[in-house]
């Protein structure tokens, strides 16, 4: 693992640098969120208080999925009303980004869908229909959630206290798909169920 030259702003402890295109880290000494911005990490605030539930995903742990050797580097924390759940971002052996969602004992392995295979044209409402790469996805859960907690690194910046859109989509052999909508932005991402037994150390 590489070591960052910069500093958090709070503490002035060493931010890690997990891949090159992180665009936030907390700190492991101060819990304080930095975010690269114009290639200076400047101070975003608070990375929250993390629940503890019991989970087979660890920070900084590597875990085999399904075979494949992942390595969680962040963790966020989203709360969405009636309860809430853990999302890991995940690296493979070839810095190949996951995210790998705990939620009650319910696993879920995704990535990020590229732009140009989004759905053209999609109904953002339970029950509706999308086909995503030839197969056909149905909504199955929209809520509102809210990130109340982050630690480690990220691809992208995570607020917490921002809350954005979500939808649930499932196909018809345990495929799914996650639509996500915030202020200013959008994004896509596909993946599968994952059996708990098949979720372990390495």
């Amino acid at each position: 693992m590489e070591t960052a030259e910069h500093g958090c702003e709070n503490c002035g402890a060493v931010l890690p640098e997990r891949f090159a295109e992180a665009r936030m880290v907390t700190c492991a000494h101060c819990g304080s969120t930095s975010v690269l911005r114009d290639e200076v990490f400047r101070l975003a605030g608070e990375g929250g208080v993390i629940r503890d539930a019991p989970s087979l995903i660890r920070l900084d742990e590597e875990v085999q999925v399904q075979g494949q050797r992942l390595m969680p580097v962040g963790l966020a924390q989203f709360d969405y009303g009636r309860g809430w759940w853990d999302e890991f971002w995940c690296l493979d052996a070839d810095a190949a980004g996951y995210w790998l969602s705990a939620d009650e004992g319910d696993y879920a392995l995704e990535q990020a869908l590229p732009r140009a295979d989004w759905p053209k044209r999609f109904r953002p409402k339970l029950g509706a229909e999308v086909e995503i790469g030839g197969t056909a996805f149905r909504v199955t859960e929209a809520e509102t959630a809210t990130c109340v907690a982050v630690r480690g690194a990220f691809p992208e910046v995570l607020e917490v206290g921002e809350s954005h859109l979500y939808f649930d989509l499932t196909g018809p052999d345990g495929e799914i798909a996650t639509h996500e909508r915030w202020d200013g932005g959008e994004g896509w991402s596909i993946g599968r169920w994952i059996d708990p037994w098949e979720v372990g150390g390495t």
